[in-house]
């Protein structure tokens, strides 16, 4: 009996012990996510500073054929590039490095996308983000020579179009917004770019942008473009796109709740359900799920997701654990 107790006991604590094992890598794992983007971002621009042009080279090929992802099905590649917005070590090393590694491939479309988006982003940063009318003339005339220099970059493809970049069409949408180009100009651009990549997401929260009323869209066009960009996108995509562009559209507060059937928490949901499906280990995906079914007043879902969560939630979804801590008591989960 007492060898039995001993058993029992000792089973009980390895079982304990391995309980605690894998809850410590389940958040360690949560964590590895949360930062996989940073990391990667830290990673470019310190191959850059060091001046390892053909690591950089490599690595967006490697993004860009094996089409790799986040968990949260955000690309490799975009995060890549979006890397050469953040003057990390100042804009004029940043620059003078995108000049050398030009200067040493010169033939490289990497280098040209990545050079546009970092002359684009200065631009934005001689602008401002505020309304035109509190732009200086001095820092608009920046603006224009800027975002001009981005364009020089990217606006000839290769002759050959498997040496195309599916990020170049992203940052020609972003300068065409800039430059105020017309609705027919910027749709064709848009139609090239996704009959080149349509699973590329960055296409699409561009285009939304450019249609929302602060630019150039009129009332419902972004709705409408939400529907359109399902019909664009590979089937087993489902209807993840429409939650991205909506999700998008909400995080620069262009709506503060859901009205049937222009903007559908119903579709969201479903998109919600099919970014699930494809990206099951996404926390950043889970927790905007749960934030805006709260928002939505869907108690029942809220609950639900509320339970995957945990008590490990994604603090930058919610704005702070307060936030987290209030909507789980509006659900009643604790």
């Amino acid at each position: 009996m007492k060898n039995d107790s001993f058993i029992k006991r000792k089973a009980v604590g390895i079982f304990v012990l391995l309980l605690f094992i894998m809850t410590g890598y389940a958040l360690q794992a949560t964590a590895e996510i949360q930062d996989a983007k940073s990391k990667l971002q830290t990673d470019v621009l310190t191959l850059l500073h060091q001046e390892k042009f053909y690591e950089l080279e490599n690595m967006a090929h490697k993004f860009q054929t094996e089409k790799t992802r986040f968990p949260d099905g955000g690309w490799k590649l975009n995060t890549f590039y979006e890397s050469f917005k953040d003057p990390y070590y100042g804009w004029n090393e940043l620059l003078q490095n995108l000049d050398m590694w030009l200067k040493k491939y010169p033939d490289s479309i990497t280098v040209r996308v990545a050079s546009a988006e970092a002359w684009a982003k200065y631009a934005w940063a001689a602008r401002g983000s505020g309304y035109a009318n509190t732009v200086t003339e001095e820092n608009l005339k920046l603006w224009h020579e800027r975002i001009a220099k981005a364009y020089e970059f990217v606006k000839n493809a290769p002759d050959n179009p498997s040496k195309d970049c599916i990020h170049r069409y992203k940052v020609l949408l972003l300068i065409g917004r800039a430059q105020g180009w017309d609705r027919k100009r910027y749709e064709t651009l848009f139609q090239e770019a996704v009959s080149f990549e349509p699973s590329y997401y960055a296409y699409y929260s561009e285009k939304v942008r450019y249609l929302l009323p602060r630019w150039y869209g009129e009332k419902g066009d972004w709705q409408k473009f939400a529907d359109e960009a399902v019909k664009l996108t590979p089937k087993s995509e489902g209807m993840g796109i429409y939650t991205k562009i909506l999700l998008a559209v909400w995080q620069q507060n262009e709506f503060t709740e859901f009205r049937e059937p222009d903007i559908s928490w119903k579709k969201m949901k479903q998109g919600f359900r099919d970014l699930e499906r494809n990206y099951p280990n996404s926390s950043l995906n889970l927790n905007y799920f749960c934030m805006l079914a709260c928002i939505a007043g869907d108690k029942e879902t809220a609950i639900e997701i509320f339970k995957k969560i945990g008590d490990d939630p994604f603090i930058e979804v919610w704005k702070g654990r307060s936030n987290f801590y209030k909507w789980q008591k509006w659900a009643g989960v604790i």
